[in-house]
């Protein structure tokens, strides 16, 4: 990560020869992004309350995820529920404890909290397996003022938290002083969400790999389709991020199924293209390997097997 490299060149924008002898991997999966809602007369939603969640359970999330070979997982806090995580801590404990003979499995949880919220409501968290917190920026969305941000980036620290940071990607260059500021690290998913201008050719794709060369970011490898203009998977100027990302920081990269892909309407029969996309995105094995299965251990210190 310390050598210099031109994002502006041609040098990471080349072609890519896809992967197909190792379609079928012989390691297991860690999905560090996936979302669980469940029965709305126990978890009120407030927002989108005409989602319909029938096929969003733990139980739907426990047949995917063993049918994948997925052994860790890292839920997130969905933005229907607010601050309230009662879903989140239900759905962790539910799927622990019903992770059949599968001793192997663990789980841990991204929440969405108040900036006041109690140091006494924090260490419960914690001890129900909450191990970063949701901090939402994006504009138009309920979230943090920066001041706030500011604070409880420390405040969660001091329990060993990561900053699960959730802004448009475009916006990075504009705030990478205020994040470079905060202690422990800061994971942007789905690419760093470059919505507003999609390319590596611009300021905040170089804030973004400015943080990730300080040891500040992280970034997860999920949910091409959010960035995409026409909501595809395979998209041009996305895979040129991922690549780009992939070449310069591998070991500073995650992945995540999205599950189950709420911006597609839950069409999950899109897991297996997705899967087999990560090939062509991340020609090299050992690379993904890094990114789909052991690098979680390291972010979100899962036991190592």
């Amino acid at each position: 990560m310390g050598l210099t490299v031109n994002f502006l060149g041609d040098e990471l924008l080349e072609s890519l020869e896809e992967d197909n002898s190792h379609s079928k991997s012989l390691w297991t999966y860690a999905d560090c992004h996936a979302q669980i809602l469940g029965p709305k007369k126990a978890y009120p939603l407030s927002y989108n309350r005409d989602l319909t969640i029938d096929a969003y359970s733990a139980k739907k999330y426990a047949k995917f995820r063993e049918n994948k070979n997925i052994k860790k997982t890292v839920l997130v806090q969905p933005e229907h529920y607010g601050t309230d995580n009662s879903c989140l801590l239900d759905a962790i404990s539910s799927l622990y404890r019903n992770r059949w003979e599968d001793e192997t499995f663990q789980i841990k949880g991204i929440a969405k909290i108040e900036s006041n919220l109690e140091d006494e409501k924090l260490e419960s968290l914690a001890n129900s397996g909450v191990v970063g917190a949701r901090f939402e920026m994006r504009r138009g969305f309920s979230g943090l003022s920066w001041e706030e941000a500011d604070r409880l980036a420390w405040r969660i620290n001091d329990i060993g938290w990561t900053v699960e940071l959730y802004i448009d990607g475009s916006d990075i260059h504009e705030v990478e002083r205020n994040i470079n500021s905060w202690p422990g690290w800061v994971v942007f998913p789905h690419l760093g969400q470059f919505k507003r201008t999609l390319t590596t050719q611009q300021r905040s794709f170089t804030s973004l790999t400015r943080l990730i060369d300080r040891d500040k970011a992280w970034v997860k490898i999920s949910a091409p389709y959010i960035l995409s203009p026409n909501d595809n998977l395979d998209d041009q100027e996305v895979t040129e991020i991922i690549t780009a990302l992939a070449k310069w920081a591998p070991e500073r990269l995650v992945w995540g199924t999205n599950w189950p892909h709420l911006e597609k309407k839950g069409d999950t029969a899109i897991d297996e293209e997705l899967l087999e996309l990560m090939n062509k995105w991340v020609p090299n094995e050992a690379n993904r390997k890094l990114i789909m299965c052991e690098n979680a251990d390291i972010l979100y210190n899962f036991s190592v097997s």
